[in-house]
């Protein structure tokens, strides 16, 4: 005890005695400011209740628009692959693209309330200008959308796709029209695209043939094709004008065909310096006369502004062009325009347009693809029905890796598939494509019945396009 006592009446032990001390102090103090196991709830808000509310009634709208669009669109599945409609009118015509049924005189049609049926397909596949195509169904019970007029879409308006990328129905994607009159500088499956609106919603392969909408839930567009490099979406979409889709519609469901008049001139919209210059608002500015054209014949010249037609009001280029739907080969038609300021106006006869006259009328129609045929030996090898080389210096900088199409075999798979003469195959399913013999090699291992995809790019006037596109052998 005496020792203990010696201990601590030493500096150590005083030393001891104080460390305790604090050490209790500092436990103590510990003790009383801890962390929560749980952090208090921050009742603070990021946003205000009116920013809250205003927002809340945004997502609500942003549903009950979907769901009451939705079933209108169908998931269409073809011998080309899928795609998407939407429904044009309730007595069963549905609206796609022409490259999604491809050849194909029948398609399912899978409606968005779980029904599936066969629908008969009306295309024109000598029309050049529009990649539409009708498919009438046997239900007359069904849901039609809403046509807008295309016309009024303006750049940084909202625009909605649904459609079923990759097979998957009843996909939404929200974006904005990036902008309007765009022209695609490229052709592909024997289709121009003209005065296009491109957006940056979501599009990817399967979504071509599905509606673009506006806030109100009105077409505006049909997708149709995607600029990008890597064969999915890359936030540059285009879409068919509902006005011309409107317009292509009607004319195949009353003849089955498309009839276009031809001015021969080539129209724009007014720039925003002409609109300040002319005083002009509204109107289509030829920029150029073909020699020997109906508008050539007629008087009119580069620099003129259209602004009527046949009664109809020219407000911009699509209204002209959608005019060309209006009339037909061989009728005349007044034109009002716009010369140094003042009111003009001629009529004019209209003609039929030069490529579609130049091609033969009496042609040998190919097979039906869903007439019965002798069915091919199930381990015999399959043919794309190309021609291709191997890519030059210059052309592999270009494109990497790839062989060049030299030439398309009519009605064959790469046929009906829309791959054109000079188009770029780069990839077999998820296969690169490093030469015609690989190619050749990947081609022999399909048997008939087969279905992959193909990856090719088209390159025209410096712009690349890369499409994937369904294939079935």
């Amino acid at each position: 005890m005496q020792m203990f006592r010696r201990f601590f009446q030493s500096n150590l032990g005083w030393a001891l005695i104080a460390g305790i001390a604090v050490g209790a102090a500092g436990t103590l103090g510990f003790l009383q400011t801890r962390v929560p196991a749980r952090a208090e709830p921050n009742d603070e808000r990021v946003l205000s209740a009116q920013d809250l509310e205003l927002l809340a009634a945004l997502d609500s709208a942003s549903a009950k628009l979907v769901e009451k669009v939705s079933p209108s669109v169908v998931y269409l599945r073809t011998r080309m692959g899928e795609g998407s409609g939407v429904v044009y009118r309730p007595d069963g015509y549905i609206i796609t693209n022409s490259h999604v049924v491809g050849g194909s005189k029948t398609v399912d049609v899978f409606l968005a309330d779980g029904r599936e049926t066969k629908g008969e397909v009306i295309a024109d596949p000598a029309d050049p200008l529009a990649d539409v195509a009708v498919i009438k169904v046997p239900e007359e019970d069904l849901i039609a959308a809403r046509f807008g007029d295309s016309f009024e879409v303006k750049p940084g308006q909202i625009a909605i796709a649904i459609g079923a990328p990759f097979g998957l129905p009843e996909s939404v994607s929200f974006g904005h029209v990036s902008a309007n009159g765009r022209t695609a500088p490229w052709v592909i499956g024997g289709k121009a695209y003209l005065n296009m609106i491109q957006t940056d919603a979501a599009i990817n392969p399967g979504n071509s043939g599905g509606p673009l909408l506006n806030y109100k839930g009105e077409v505006i567009g049909i997708n149709t094709i995607i600029n990008t490099t890597t064969g999915v979406s890359s936030g540059v979409g285009f879409a068919i004008p509902a006005n011309t889709v409107r317009l292509v519609a009607d004319q195949l469901i009353a003849n089955g065909k498309v009839l276009r008049a031809y001015l021969g001139l080539t129209p724009e919209n007014l720039k925003p310096f002409e609109v300040e210059k002319f005083g002009v608002r509204q109107g289509a500015i030829v920029r150029n006369v073909e020699e020997g054209s109906a508008a050539a014949k007629a008087g009119i010249k580069a620099g003129d502004i259209v602004t009527e037609i046949q009664g109809r009001r020219i407000r911009g280029e699509q209204d002209l062009r959608d005019a060309m739907l209006i009339h037909k080969p061989g009728t005349s038609a007044v034109i009002k325009f716009i010369r140094n300021g003042k009111v003009q106006s001629v009529t004019a006869q209209l003609t039929g347009r030069p490529d579609l006259l130049a091609q033969v009328e009496e042609q040998t129609a190919p097979p039906p693809f869903d007439e019965p045929a002798p069915q091919p030996d199930a381990a015999a090898p399959v043919a794309l029905g190309v021609r291709i080389r191997d890519l030059t210096t210059e052309e592999k900088a270009q494109f990497g890796s790839g062989v060049i199409v030299t030439q398309v075999e009519p009605r064959s798979p790469a046929d009906a598939a829309g791959i054109p003469v000079g188009a770029v195959i780069q990839k077999l399913g998820e296969v690169a494509v490093t030469s015609p013999e690989q190619l050749r090699e990947l081609i022999s291992r399909l048997r008939p019945g087969a279905r992959t995809t193909i990856t090719y790019s088209v390159n025209q006037n410096g712009v690349s396009a890369k499409v994937t596109q369904t294939i079935q052998f």
